[in-house]
């Protein structure tokens, strides 16, 4: 039976790096908002069940089986372990859980530089405060961008 991934049809964001690893795991998965005919639907009718046991909050979530996962790093973590995309051990899993959760910080921080009043509203309209953000997060995210990048070697 294929996974079937949940995520908004149109952005990339948090959901790419889910369908990344399936890709590079060969892994037999629908992409199920991006489907015609009512994709987008299931996913919103799958988010407004009120039966299931262990709902995920918001997109990405994937099925695998019975299972129904959320939160990006979550997923990875699953898909990692069955895949062959992580470390055997378990410090090596954790290592590679961790970085991603790092991943998922950077991707916050760049997120919020630019819409760091709402998500809602355009970069545009909100393009004063997006320069105070940018300036206020270089350090610590160079430092992060840094130490993530060593962390292989």
């Amino acid at each position: 039976m294929p996974y079937e991934l949940y995520y908004w049809p149109s952005i990339q964001g948090r959901g790419e790096f889910v369908r990344l690893a399936l890709e590079e795991a060969g892994a037999d998965y629908v992409d199920v908002a991006r489907r015609r005919g009512g994709g987008m639907d299931a996913m919103l009718r799958l988010l407004d069940r009120k039966t299931a046991a262990h709902l995920p909050f918001a997109p990405p979530f994937l099925k695998a089986g019975k299972l129904l996962i959320g939160q990006t790093a979550n997923i990875l973590l699953y898909l990692g372990s069955r895949h062959g995309l992580a470390p055997a051990n378990e410090a090596g899993r954790l290592w590679a859980h961790q970085l991603q959760l790092t991943i998922a910080d950077l991707v916050v921080e760049a997120h919020d530089t630019h819409h760091p009043i709402a998500s809602g509203l355009y970069y545009e309209d909100q393009r004063p405060e997006a320069k105070r953000r940018a300036f206020s997060r270089r350090p610590r995210s160079s430092c992060r961008l840094a130490r993530f990048c060593s962390a292989g070697r």
